[in-house]
């Protein structure tokens, strides 16, 4: 969801403490009072533990630094890979029926458990993203079975055991359609008949909605007690409730049986938002629209076909749910992480350790918050005059630019920039196609 260019949100995994989080806090510049908002994060992570010491150490190094770009262009430049890095590449680019091929190898392979357990990990992330719960409840229930002493895997387990009883989400209707947004980026749809605005949030890993939301739909709030998201700017635990709602349409886009958690009304953005603005899509629903298409008039164009994967070389894939997208700093590659729910964008200390000369002698030190369900934090930062990149075919200027500190509880150092609607708001058009997995910017 688009906001105001002075908040951004972080959003990351408990890891490895838990597999369940919502760690989700907005950060603010200090001192400033922008508008408030706070965004939910849900993602899934897996242990991590690869231990494969007969593979190849270019492939076990981009593996463990979640460099996709390059783990899929080496991966294509050798016949001689194992199957595992091949899965883990399919995965990452949302070929889900190749790693499935890939990772039966591995799963079936005696002796290999960890690996085993990676695998199941990276096949629930990517069913997860497409809202397909009942396989990632399967894949969840696999690892448990081989490994259930990984941490919160239980509480994923009672979550998504609890979806799996529901029909899967799907695109009833598709066609071609121009959608006028609000000026801060909510889009008209009808939810189960009833008009409402929401806003699109590709940095979250489920859609949402307040309690007061989901009583103006009048649909059962479902409570999954042996499940909890973990907050993890405060530490603290919040209960898991969602509904599922049976019809959602966005101009020519019909969407059936969209499941949506719920959350307090008292917390960010709910709070501050009217009673037709309460829902918030997380990615399953943004990859369910397959392209999204929008201007500097906050005009949204959804339902365009694809022009499909072999047209394009992918310049965005999957970090567990995340949309990553291939990026360039001089002449060197880095990793964005694209979210359309911040509205500032930041460098991490991944940027920093590559590029240390980037920050200059000009670089001064500032604070921001760090606010969450439970609580906030004060964090100090790096900021440099300017910092310029390109990606999706432009260049875009961060002035200022500021470096988050390394958080050991958040997976934000996998990517170089954290990329918001600040920059994106540089461009005259924004282009996102999750079927070739491909970007653009104009």
């Amino acid at each position: 969801m688009a906001v105001g260019s002075n908040t951004v949100y972080e959003k990351g995994s408990g890891y490895p403490d838990t597999l369940l989080t919502t760690p989700s806090r907005s950060v603010r510049q200090y001192g400033r009072m922008p508008k408030k908002r706070q965004v939910l994060s849900f993602l899934l992570a897996i242990s991590g533990c690869l231990a494969a010491d007969r593979t190849d150490s270019e492939l076990k190094s981009l593996f463990a630094a979640h460099d996709w770009f390059q783990l899929r262009d080496a991966v294509e430049r050798s016949a001689d890979v194992p199957a595992f890095y091949r899965g883990a590449v399919a995965c990452a680019f949302n070929n889900v029926d190749d790693a499935e091929r890939y990772f039966r190898t591995v799963i079936e392979a005696p002796g290999e458990v960890q690996q085993a357990v990676e695998a199941h990990g990276l096949l629930a992330h990517a069913y997860m993203r497409s809202g397909r719960y009942r396989q990632t409840y399967a894949h969840l229930a696999a690892m448990h079975r081989l490994m259930p002493e990984v941490s919160g895997l239980k509480s994923s387990l009672a979550l998504f055991s609890a979806l799996s009883h529901y029909q899967e989400l799907s695109a009833k209707t598709r066609r071609l359609s121009d959608v006028r947004m609000s000026d801060d980026f909510f889009i008209p749809v009808a939810v189960n008949g009833k008009p409402a605005k929401y806003g699109f949030d590709s940095g979250m890993d489920i859609s949402f909605i307040s309690e007061a939301g989901a009583n103006r739909l009048g649909l059962p709030v479902h409570e999954v007690t042996a499940s909890t998201l973990l907050d993890g700017a405060s530490g603290n635990h919040v209960p898991v409730r969602f509904i599922v709602v049976d019809r959602l349409t966005a101009g020519g886009m019909e969407l059936r049986h969209v499941v949506f958690l719920v959350i307090r009304n008292d917390v960010m953005p709910f709070v501050e938002l009217p009673p037709d603005k309460q829902g918030i899509f997380g990615i399953p629903v943004l990859v369910a629209f397959g392209t999204m298409r929008w201007s500097s008039d906050h005009v949204l164009q959804i339902g365009k076909h694809s022009e499909g994967r072999d047209a394009q070389h992918p310049n965005m894939c999957f970090q567990g749910v995340t949309p990553v997208l291939e990026g360039m700093f001089r002449t060197q590659p880095i990793n964005v992480w694209l979210d359309t729910g911040n509205g500032k964008t930041y460098l991490t200390q991944r940027f920093a350790q590559q590029f240390p000369g980037a920050a200059g002698a000009d670089a001064k030190e500032a604070f921001v918050w760090l606010r969450g369900l439970g609580g906030s934090t004060e964090v100090r930062v790096i900021t440099v005059p300017e910092i310029k990149f390109s990606v999706g075919g432009s260049d875009l200027v961060m002035r200022p630019a500021q470096v988050l500190p390394k958080d050991e509880r958040v997976d934000r150092d996998w990517y170089d920039v954290w990329l918001g609607m600040d920059l994106l708001g540089q461009t005259r058009e924004v282009s996102l196609d999750f079927k070739s997995l491909t970007f653009s910017l104009k």
